[in-house]
């Protein structure tokens, strides 16, 4: 694994989280998708994933230009050894990361390789989510909790775009989906919402509840075409305006989450990160 150290740079640094709970549901770092199926669809989705390693931590991220990809702000430490390796398989050779860019309020970061990467990288979606759009998750929490050597996708169907979730920060807005043919685990966090092929979310958490069997079904993300300039200036990518306008927001602890039923539990998983989990 070929590694350096890098530096972090930010307005404001990420506090440590702690575990949160609810009677209903808590939301936790995201976790890897179990039951799910081996990344799939085009060469520019399954090409543009990245396994990412800084110090302890165990993300998934995703390349928006060949030289930078998106995860979550939770999976970057404020120091440490880092490294990347971009494509769905292991057989993908790691290389060093240089600097990482924090965003100062979303669970978002911004990841720079010294080199430009050979493979393809996604554009954002096009339009701002709506409750009812169907996607995909991908990520790398299979490799983590079960040494699978290729990155694992599941589907997701956006239900609302929500506040105030029961986690560390009830600030962030977020887009809840549900998740089938698959489920969150850890090591999924950063991950790619696909839809259409574009990227539309970034998985900052998932469900983490008493009974296990509920883990993972339902996934937070940040909605990127919110952040959309932020990602531009820092990275120089051209990002077309983004049509329509966001989704009417809910009070994620006045109005409930529903938690679909579990799935049985194989061992076949695509990841994330639950609050509580690293």
């Amino acid at each position: 694994m070929s590694s350096a150290s890098f530096t972090t740079k930010a307005l404001s640094v990420l506090a440590a989280l702690t575990a949160a709970s609810a009677p209903l549901v808590a939301a936790s770092p995201a976790h890897a998708l179990a039951n799910a199926r081996n990344v799939t669809g085009s060469s520019t989705t399954s090409d543009s994933i990245v396994r990412l390693h800084i110090g302890n931590t165990a993300c998934t991220g995703t390349m928006i230009t060949p030289t930078w990809a998106i995860t979550a702000r939770h999976c970057i430490p404020e120091g440490g050894i880092a490294g990347a390796a971009i494509g769905s398989s292991t057989l993908s050779q790691f290389q060093q990361v240089s600097q990482a860019i924090l965003h100062p309020t979303a669970d978002l970061a911004l990841v720079e390789l010294p080199n430009q990467a050979s493979s393809n990288t996604v554009d954002l979606y096009g339009a701002h989510v709506q409750p009812g759009e169907n996607g995909q998750a991908a990520g790398w929490g299979g490799y983590s909790a079960f040494g699978q050597n290729v990155a694992q996708q599941a589907d997701v169907q956006i239900q609302r775009r929500v506040v105030n979730v029961p986690s560390p920060d009830r600030t962030a807005v977020l887009l809840e989906g549900t998740v089938s043919n698959g489920r969150l685990v850890p090591g999924d966090s950063g991950g790619p919402l696909y839809i259409n092929g574009q990227l539309a979310g970034v998985l900052s958490m998932s469900t983490d509840v008493e009974n296990d069997a509920l883990d993972g079904t339902v996934g937070w993300y940040i909605p990127v075409a919110e952040h959309a300039e932020w990602i531009a200036y820092y990275t120089g990518k051209h990002i077309a305006p983004i049509a329509g306008a966001p989704a009417e927001l809910v009070d994620a602890t006045a109005n409930p989450t529903f938690i679909p039923a579990p799935q049985p539990f194989t061992g076949s998983s695509i990841g994330g990160w639950a609050l509580g989990s690293s």
